[in-house]
């Protein structure tokens, strides 16, 4: 990732208003539509009913929930293309940090965090599992604030937080106190996404708002940078090839002779 391509990414993430605002509404319909169907809900308005959700699904037992979780990430991802949505309502921003040739995680997770749910994403980093050259864009589905919003810290903060793990590295406690002593929570309003590198410490905490959290979260890399230790045949799908390297692909293939 080249940080110093994007003034506003130097700290390794930004807050990025969508280009048109409409991909991402019929993206959240189309969502809210299999929620519906899967867990039974009448209410019509999708921003009332994925607030809400938490109040239509009140009688359902955790297992009876996840099941239907599982189900309805699977019937989306066969019906709904995330990365190229995603990618087209925040081209410049991908294509400014990642360069013409870009690849996009074959599958788009979805995250339901309820009012209370006792069981929020600790501090975590996704490199080195995953490439240390991705994007991840984190995309709410409702306005997200406060402890409805995930926590970040910035490249340098990561930095710090990462230097005192190596000197405490048996108390895991104490360095989380210290970590999110760094960390914020970006206000991210439906109609913009959250982008940050993949290096960066991120995670959520419990959500004491009286709304649910739903939000998606994909990662977009170079075709060219560093894979990490996942295999990136298996987790990633073309999504965008410059001319260079359609003319490259092209003359080592032996189609220019």
């Amino acid at each position: 990732m080249t940080l110093n391509s994007n003034k506003d990414f130097k700290k390794g993430y930004e807050v990025r208003k969508a280009k048109n605002i409409r991909l991402l509404e019929k993206l959240r319909n189309d969502i809210y539509n299999e929620i519906k169907e899967n867990f039974k809900i009448k209410e019509k308005n999708s921003n009332v009913g994925l607030n809400n959700f938490h109040k239509y699904v009140k009688n359902l037992s955790n297992k009876e929930l996840n099941a239907k979780r599982k189900l309805l990430i699977n019937n989306v991802t066969k019906k709904i293309n995330f990365g190229e949505i995603i990618f087209n309502s925040f081209e410049k921003l991908l294509t400014d940090n990642l360069g013409p040739d870009m690849i996009v995680q074959k599958n788009c997770n979805i995250v339901i965090q309820m009012p209370g749910d006792p069981n929020p994403s600790e501090i975590h980093r996704d490199a080195p599992l995953n490439s240390a050259y991705e994007i991840v864009a984190w995309i709410p589905l409702v306005d997200c604030y406060k402890s409805k919003a995930m926590y970040i810290l910035n490249y340098n903060s990561t930095k710090k937080a990462l230097n005192f793990l190596k000197k405490n590295s048996k108390d895991w406690k104490k360095f989380e106190e210290y970590a999110l002593k760094f960390s914020s929570n970006p206000t991210v309003k439906f109609g913009q996404g959250l982008f940050f590198s993949s290096c960066l410490m991120h995670g959520s905490n419990i959500n004491t708002e009286k709304e649910t959290r739903i939000s998606l979260n994909i990662r977009f890399k170079s075709l060219f940078s560093p894979a990490g230790k996942k295999n990136q045949l298996q987790y990633f799908k073309l999504l965008k090839q410059g001319n260079l390297t359609k003319i490259g692909v092209d003359f080592e293939s032996g189609n220019l002779f």
